[in-house]
């Protein structure tokens, strides 16, 4: 049996995504793209491109003409990859991605040794059968190595034009349908992306105008994790191979907070007005939207480890991410929390100068008013050194008089248990096979 996202309740899903002017297989799942004319513009040493179709072969390929318009790769990254057509040169290139990976990256996407020792291993022998994963990881890799090799601009083609390559077999694959031949491919392929596209935010500079855009690529694409992770759930909670990933996930508890005696309760000050102004059809969402999150920036600020913060993006709703497009004030305040507290686990090289770069880009986009409410933010994500109890905050533990009673406790596989017995309970019938 498959399961298609197509029967997945629009509510949950949230694979939203903008063409972009320059590569769009990439920006419309969510993954940055820094293609720039300097780096597409033909010279001696840049390696002919593939025609964007099916029947182009090695032999076809022919070398632009000098002055011509060089169109972005998407079909075959490995022409991308090689040096003057090399085919031993671009094999020595995937057997450096791939050592690098196994021994460098995989080590870099999670604190804990189970986690560790799946990306390491499990992973990748996934990927001996999915071309669209193994196509992932070199692409992770190649800005992995791109991160410490700054000016290597093979490396900027390679994981460009690998990420091109999976994002365009994942896709079809998802519209095609899960089952329990793809779902741990599927399932790790969608977190790669979403690996990349926290880690392209280094390496973004906005298209050089100086303009600060939201990385609203950072949320569509852990978004599109969780849509995976439902559709699929009846196969990965049994894998042996993935499901160290998603279960090293800490259980949540979270303080609704009736009382508003959180350390963050003051960015839901004015809620209530403001939700007045809003169509009433939208009104229960949004303050589920702002109450949830503002719980859940609580919750990781008790103990902020890596594996509590970065999972903000995958468990706000899709409510909270809708805010978050239209520039909404209270969200882009939350939001701005949320990357403030990376700053504290910002020692892995996708996540280094996160908090600085997207707390002070959306003070930016903020109206005057708000300025207020984004003095913690500010102070943590511009903060120098070690990270003082004082400068941090108060914990909420130590608040008096906060009350329990609002508190949600849930385990990650009872949680998903349910998440998927609503998606099914609410999906149509599946099409025959």
């Amino acid at each position: 049996m498959k399961v298609y996202i197509s029967d997945i309740p629009q509510s949950w899903l949230n694979l939203t995504f903008a063409v972009h002017p320059v590569c769009g297989n990439c920006s419309k799942h969510g993954v940055p793209c820094d293609f720039e004319g300097s780096l597409l513009t033909p010279t001696s040493s840049t390696p002919s491109l593939i025609r964007n179709d099916s029947t182009s072969h090695a032999s076809s390929i022919s070398t632009p003409q000098s002055g011509s318009t060089v169109l972005p790769f998407y079909q075959n990254p490995h022409q991308l990859v090689r040096a003057n057509f090399n085919p031993a040169s671009s094999r020595l290139l995937e057997l450096k991605l791939m050592h690098h990976f196994t021994t460098i990256t995989s080590q870099t996407f999670s604190d804990t040794p189970e986690q560790k020792e799946a990306w390491k291993n499990d992973i990748p022998s996934i990927a001996y059968d999915a071309e669209y994963l193994m196509n992932a990881i070199l692409a992770v890799a190649a800005l992995h190595l791109r991160s410490i090799q700054p000016g290597d601009q093979s490396l900027i083609r390679a994981s460009h034009g690998y990420m091109a390559s999976a994002l365009a077999q994942y896709s079809s694959l998802l519209n095609s349908g899960l089952s329990a031949f793809n779902a741990e491919a599927l399932f790790s392929t969608s977190a790669l992306i979403a690996f990349q596209a926290s880690a392209s935010r280094r390496f973004d500079d906005d298209q050089g105008d100086g303009a600060y855009t939201l990385p609203l690529s950072w949320f569509h694409s852990f978004q599109g994790v969780k849509v995976v992770v439902m559709a699929s759930w009846q196969w990965l909670r049994t894998s042996d191979r993935v499901y160290p990933i998603i279960s090293s996930q800490p259980a949540l508890a979270l303080n609704l907070d009736p009382e508003r005696k959180t350390f963050f309760a003051p960015l839901l000050e004015g809620m209530e007005e403001q939700l007045e102004s809003m169509p009433e059809i939208t009104r229960a969402e949004t303050r589920q939207a702002y109450e949830h999150s503002v719980a859940f920036l609580n919750w990781s600020h008790q103990q902020p480890v890596r594996s509590r913060i970065l999972s903000f993006a995958a468990t706000v709703s899709r409510r909270f991410v809708e805010l978050l497009d239209h520039r909404d004030p209270r969200a882009l305040v939350i939001t701005s929390c949320f990357f403030a507290l990376t700053k504290v686990v910002d020692d892995v090289w996708w996540l280094q100068g996160i908090a600085k770069k997207e707390v002070n880009g959306i003070c930016s986009l903020l109206p005057s008013s708000w300025w207020p409410k984004m003095e913690w933010p500010l102070r943590i994500a511009n903060h120098e050194g070690p990270m003082d109890e004082e400068t941090w905050g108060r914990k909420v533990e130590d608040d008096e008089g906060v009350k329990i009673e609002g508190m949600v406790r849930v385990d990650v596989r009872d949680h998903i248990d349910l998440l998927a017995q609503i998606m099914n309970e609410s999906a149509p019938p599946l099409p025959p096979d």
